[in-house]
């Protein structure tokens, strides 16, 4: 019995041993990869980095022909309505102004000169009237004293030196009121004169004022000014390149700064995890804040526009932002 056990346990030695030899010399073939193991695992949670804009934003169209003389405001400045923001060849426009201003100050001049003038005529043409009215009253009556002289000292009934008294003083009264009476008609004509050289003078100043207003109108049209009130997001061109060049639109002008935007274009594989709607939270590094909850407006392209409201006039268009969002 006992040899038998001996027997047995030599034999289970052996097998071991064989056994051992063989995983020894057994080549060991990995298993095979499936598909999922390969599969990049996305994270639950995304920062993108963009810019702050404005949602509403009011384009100011040029219409004008010429090269940008000046801009008067820069991306980020506060804008009010009727603001000027560029000046548009406006040089030679404003010396056409300066020289019809001079233009309107002369013919002004001479306008008030005019009226001098006619108040002067008018006031010898009083003058000459009344001195013509007595120079006429005392002719009649001389007249009136030498027709009566004449018929009593032809019926011998006055002495002829009353009668040649009379005569030599109707005589001197007819000169007179001759005299008088064409200062009067002088008098006169210099005032029809004078009132045709008004007119003419205040015609004059009527088309050099004119004048003024057009070259006025052509150095107003010759800016460039804010239709809206809001903050400049965007402006093309540089000094001295003409507007045609540069664009219709010089500007671009934010209103309405409480409703924003943030941009971002996200890896694809991010992107086809998006959707319109999703929560987001938009952080602003320039203000150290916790941030603003907002959500996915659009996605076009590859863009993803996010907005969100701004409790804070701080919050401006340019600003750099930061954007978390939860992929689905």
């Amino acid at each position: 019995m006992r040899g038998k056990t001996v027997a047995v346990i030599a034999a289970v030695a052996a097998g071991l041993v064989g056994g051992g030899v063989w995983l020894h010399h057994r080549k060991v073939t990995p298993a095979p990869v499936t598909a999922a193991a390969s599969t990049m695992v996305l994270p639950q949670q995304i920062t993108l980095n963009g810019k702050v804009r404005a949602a509403h934003v009011t384009p100011v169209r040029v219409e004008l022909q010429g090269n940008i003389d000046a801009f008067e405001v820069n991306v980020g400045d506060e804008v009010s309505q009727g603001q000027v923001l560029a000046e548009i060849g406006s040089t030679g426009l404003e010396s056409a102004r300066a020289d019809a201003a001079a233009a309107v100050e002369k013919a002004q001049g001479r306008v008030e000169d005019a009226e001098k003038a006619v108040t002067a005529a008018q006031l010898e043409a009083s003058r000459a009237h009344a001195d013509a009215e007595r120079s006429r009253a005392a002719y009649d009556r001389a007249q009136k004293v030498y027709d009566r002289q004449k018929t009593l000292v032809a019926a011998g009934a006055t002495p002829r030196l009353t009668y040649e008294k009379a005569e030599r003083e109707y005589e001197s009264a007819q000169q007179e009121w001759d005299a008088v009476n064409a200062a009067q008609r002088a008098a006169q004509a210099r005032v029809q004169d004078t009132l045709k050289a008004l007119d003419n003078a205040k015609k004059i100043l009527a088309d050099k004022s004119q004048e003024l207003d057009d070259a006025q109108a052509a150095v107003t049209a010759g800016t460039v000014e804010a239709p809206v009130d809001g903050v400049v997001v965007g402006r093309k061109g540089e000094v001295g390149q003409s507007v045609q060049e540069a664009g219709n639109e010089l500007f671009e002008i934010g209103t309405d700064l409480y409703d924003l935007e943030v941009v971002v274009e996200p890896m694809p594989d991010i992107l086809k995890r998006l959707r319109p709607r999703q929560a987001a939270l938009v952080i602003l590094p320039d203000l150290q804040s916790t941030g603003y909850p907002g959500e996915i407006k659009e996605i076009h392209d590859k863009q993803v526009v996010i907005g969100f409201e701004s409790p804070t006039p701080a919050i401006r268009p340019g600003m750099p932002a930061e954007v978390r969002l939860k992929p689905e």
